[in-house]
């Protein structure tokens, strides 16, 4: 897991060698309406927006066919992680790369401006809240993990 200020994006580029087309994507985004994009390579991202859930009623996720890049453009949420070696697997669906967890995390503010990266050991909860729901937009860009 990868935490940081989208001007410090370039640091992270040599994880992937699709890392920069994916931050690339992150500088379009603010004006693009929610939705679905196709990109280059087979990466795709979504722009969303919506209310943060209260965290204590979500569940971690992971995958492994992608990273996620998350990044804020307004608003805000409460994001929670922990590696899936500490977690319990609670469903497994290959077919739509999503596998379930409960256990223990540890949640942290994402604001605007701010990026997370998570790899497919990286158990993940977005959009969620504490104490009182916040408005958010974002942008997740999905990167095929190349083996």
């Amino acid at each position: 897991m990868i935490i940081d200020r989208i001007e410090e994006q370039e640091r992270y580029y040599p994880i992937h060698p699709d890392m920069e087309l994916a931050f690339a994507f992150l500088a379009e985004a603010p004006d693009l309406e929610p939705g679905r994009y196709e990109l280059e390579n087979g990466l795709f991202a979504t722009v969303s927006e919506g209310d943060t859930r209260q965290i204590d009623t979500v569940k971690l996720e992971s995958h492994k066919k992608y990273i996620d890049l998350q990044y804020c453009i307004a608003g805000g949420e409460r994001m929670s992680w922990a590696h899936i070696q500490e977690l319990n697997l609670c469903e497994s669906d290959p077919e739509h790369d999503c596998y379930t967890y409960t256990g223990m995390s540890t949640s942290v503010s994402i604001r605007p401006g701010m990026f997370f990266i998570m790899f497919p050991s990286d158990g993940h909860k977005s959009c969620c809240h504490h104490e009182f729901p916040k408005h958010y937009r974002k942008v997740v860009v999905k990167i095929p993990v190349k083996n």
